[in-house]
């Protein structure tokens, strides 16, 4: 689920219902850090559909092409991307009705399939890189070696933070995509 921290009404209740719980600044950095994190992930998601891309198709085709000449099964494919493995399976055929990956029997066992880069799937990911490093750079290159060693600190802390709140008996539920009850 994708929230819009845009929304001042939003803002505004989270900061009035939170002062009582919340520091004031645990939650304007987090909103700060989610409207950032949310408008670069839809200007990217823009950007790649005009390119005929998603996230989820640049992924699968950078983790063939890092592991070729190994093909790989949908399992690998889903767990290394974090993704179910019916959202991988409509992410290989996706890609392979665009003729750019294929599934091949499994060497070691024939009722299995495995997932190969084409020659032609490479050819789009190597069009598609240079978009995310045009990003990146643009992004920070303002950044001293300070900054990102600063950056990299900070966000190793907000991420051992969320996974010690994902740990926690009330939100083992959350993240296995259970909707919680209202």
């Amino acid at each position: 689920m994708n929230f819009n921290f845009h929304n001042d009404s939003i803002r505004g209740i989270l900061r009035n219902l939170g002062q009582a719980k919340t520091d004031i600044s645990d939650i304007e950095t987090f909103l700060a850090f989610a409207k950032l994190a949310n408008g670069i992930f839809r200007e990217m998601n823009s950007d790649l559909a005009k390119q005929g891309a998603s996230q989820g198709r640049v992924i699968v085709l950078s983790l063939l092409s890092r592991n070729a000449p190994h093909d790989m099964t949908p399992s690998e494919l889903a767990q290394l991307a974090d993704v179910t493995r019916g959202t991988m399976t409509g992410l290989i055929d996706g890609l392979e009705r665009d003729g750019l990956i294929e599934r091949v029997a499994h060497k070691g066992d024939r009722r299995m399939v495995t997932v190969r880069l084409k020659e032609h799937g490479q050819a789009f990911l190597d069009d598609i890189i240079p978009y995310y490093t045009n990003l990146i750079e643009k992004l920070l290159s303002d950044f001293t070696e300070e900054d990102h060693e600063m950056m990299r600190r900070l966000l190793f802390k907000m991420k051992i933070g969320f996974d010690q709140l994902w740990q926690t008996p009330e939100c083992r539920g959350l993240a296995k995509e259970e909707k919680p009850e209202d």
